[in-house]
């Protein structure tokens, strides 16, 4: 299982495919099993390496809130140990966030980027959603303590009434057309692995912003939201776009936050013509 050595901690990653390098960031709350239906198809062409972020799956958990500068110099530090001099980075929701970090840090180090449902500017609306769902969660969590025979503290997944809010959680940000393998697959995922830092990632980035930076960033860049994306909604991806130079933006018709999982042959091929656009 390879894992790479960062400042107190290590990230967990996969390596898949052969050809030029592209780097894929997650979302917040997720692992690289989220790339599950990207991996396939971009590693006939390319190197893929996937990682767990600080935080996430099997990289080393975060005690309390971490930052985006320290996520972008984790992401220094693995490629500069992979020996990855300069690459294409493929970031989603907080991954597209950590990408523009790094890419404002390290300009020459960054080929392209791919930006999928995420946010360069603040976001008001944002950071009170994950607030209302932190003390629901908080809530839910001391009703399922006091009722013990429910609760085990050692347990390797949340209790059962949690498990409900979660999907009612889910259900809310996933689109209607959605497949239900999908859905089923998010819930499973998310309460099957025990993540006792999920909300110290989220107050690690909640009051960042690129701002007037992001005109720094003149690699070719595309930009992915679904436009049912109640999270990151296309009105902040178009921000995004008017702010970086070189962008091209696409918005996926009856899509949400989720549209990696939802739509993934859509957003396969966006990828790739993108990619073959630019001569990569």
């Amino acid at each position: 299982m390879p894992y790479v050595e960062v400042e107190k901690g290590k990230l967990h990653y996969i390596i898949n495919g052969s050809g030029p390098s592209l780097v894929l960031l997650h979302s917040a709350w997720a692992t690289h099993e989220w790339w599950r239906w990207q991996i396939p198809s971009l590693s006939r062409i390319y190197r893929i390496y996937a990682l767990d972020l600080r935080g996430h799956g099997k990289s080393t958990p975060l005690e309390r809130p971490y930052s985006v500068a320290g996520f972008a110099t984790d992401l220094k530090i693995f490629l500069t140990k992979l020996k990855i001099e300069k690459t294409v980075l493929i970031g989603w929701s907080l991954g597209g966030i950590i990408a523009m970090q790094y890419c404002i840090q390290n300009p020459q180090q960054v080929s392209a980027l791919v930006l999928i449902a995420t946010q360069g500017h603040k976001n008001p609306r944002l950071k009170r959603q994950i607030i209302a769902y932190y003390f629901q969660t908080l809530l839910q969590f001391l009703m399922d303590l006091s009722q013990p025979r429910k609760y085990d503290r050692n347990a390797q997944k949340l209790p059962r009434q949690t498990d409900a809010w979660f999907e009612r959680q889910v259900r809310s940000m996933v689109s209607p057309t959605a497949p239900r393998e999908v859905f089923d697959w998010i819930v499973a995922d998310v309460t099957n692995n025990p993540r006792k830092n999920y909300w110290e990632v989220i107050r690690s980035v909640w009051n960042w912003e690129a701002g007037k930076k992001l005109k720094q960033i003149h690699v070719p860049t595309l930009i992915l939201v679904g436009d049912k994306d109640s999270l990151t909604p296309p009105s902040i991806s178009h921000r995004l776009h008017a702010a970086i130079p070189n962008s091209k933006l696409v918005i996926v018709k009856d899509t949400s936050h989720y549209l990696v999982l939802e739509r993934p042959d859509r957003v396969n091929t966006e990828i790739l013509k993108f990619l073959h656009r630019i001569g990569y």
